[in-house]
């Protein structure tokens, strides 16, 4: 009788030590996963993973006297649970792309398809905690305001103009390092760029240097070839533009005016012209991309990186070469039709501001876009 018992313990250990040992290796691939989207060093991932997942059944075992065999495998699958219970409160929404990437570091499966299979069967994680890393959210551009009639109001400037067309002519004020001068400027709604001769801007203090961007500018005689240098301010009227790029260029001055009103000013103000009159209302808009101006006196870069079990992080870097302080940015990362926002902030004068995101999950691509989509000082 004594044997028939002590083979039906032995049965039973038997079993428990089998089903603890499968279950076990559920957190230890989780585990093996977390460590790898940390970056941690292999070595440490595997012992981690291997100490935190076997040790302390191993240890319940070998503290009892009789029947370790048994205590061993009940110890497996109730430390596995635990863990696999506890995982979301400490790394909440990462345990299906953790056992992805843990099966796919230990070569289950010859691509990434049977490691996703067996990630998307697991069941779906409580909401207790919020992730480490937040996501990329998709990139929504938002449509313009609707035109309305608008009193004039401390937001708005009406200015005079001479000319017909093309030829409108207003006049606008630019400063520099305490240095004024008062100009006309051709509005000109083709011209990106504001510009100005290199007389008016020397009149300002500023001598255009070898480090100062170089953009293809299209004039009345054709393209040619122009630096951009950072202005303090602009003024039209009493309404104050702060950090702008201004594009030299000879060739763009007139007889009546020193150069071209371009959309990097003008963009700034909704703008309404009565013809009776010859003026021009400019209201400035509620909120203006600084893309223009920040753009040439900033760098913009990402590295990517693909996990296996198909993580993506890609990290943004955004250097601000001018003597102004970024003040935020967003970075537009794209793959195929579908893109993702990236934001920057406070990035100061001369440093490097880098941002770590993880991308949504999505069909991977063999290369990706990046570009700035929005800026400001």
């Amino acid at each position: 009788m004594a044997t028939s018992e002590s083979g039906l313990w032995r049965a039973v250990a038997l079993v428990l030590c089998v089903m603890g040992a499968l279950v076990s290796l559920l957190p230890f691939f989780m585990l093996i996963g977390l460590g790898v989207h940390r970056h941690a060093e292999p070595v440490l991932i595997s012992t981690s993973a291997t100490l935190l997942t076997f040790l302390p059944p191993v240890a319940v075992a070998l503290a009892r006297m009789e029947r370790r065999s048994l205590w061993l495998g009940a110890a497996l699958c109730i430390w596995s649970a635990l863990l696999i219970a506890v995982l979301p409160l400490y790394f909440p929404g990462e345990r299906r792309q953790a056992v992805a990437t843990g099966l796919a570091v230990a070569g289950i499966g010859s691509t990434d398809k049977l490691p996703n299979q067996i990630a998307e069967s697991l069941p779906e994680e409580p909401e207790v905690a919020s992730p480490e890393v937040a996501e990329a959210s998709p990139l929504n551009v938002e449509p313009p305001p609707p035109v309305t009639d608008v009193p004039l109001s401390d937001d708005q400037m009406v200015l005079s103009y001479e000319g017909e067309g093309r030829r409108m002519t207003v006049p606008v004020v630019f400063t520099n390092a305490r240095r004024e001068i008062e100009v006309d400027m051709m509005f000109d709604t083709g011209a990106t760029y504001t510009t100005l001769p290199l007389s008016v801007l020397g009149e300002l203090g500023i001598v255009p240097g070898p480090d100062d961007p170089v953009i293809r500018l299209h004039t009345a005689n054709g393209e040619r070839q122009a630096q951009l240098v950072l202005l303090d301010e602009v003024w039209l009227g009493d309404l104050r533009l702060e950090g702008v790029a201004i594009a030299t260029c000879d060739d763009c001055a007139s007889d009546d005016t020193v150069g071209l009103l371009g959309l990097n000013v003008a963009g700034a103000f909704n703008l309404a012209i009565d013809a009776d009159r010859r003026e021009v209302v400019f209201t400035r808009r509620q909120t203006f991309d600084r893309k223009l101006d920040v753009k040439p006196f900033s760098e913009l870069s990402a590295t990517f990186t693909r996990f296996p079990g198909g993580r993506v992080e890609v990290q943004v870097s955004l250097e601000a070469v001018s003597r102004r302080d970024v003040l935020e940015a967003t970075a537009a990362i794209g793959c195929g039709d579908t893109k993702w926002e990236v934001d920057i902030i406070d990035v100061p004068s001369g440093d490097v501001r880098t941002v770590r995101r993880r991308l949504p999950r999505h069909v991977p691509c063999e290369a990706y876009e990046i570009s700035l989509h929005e800026a400001d000082w």
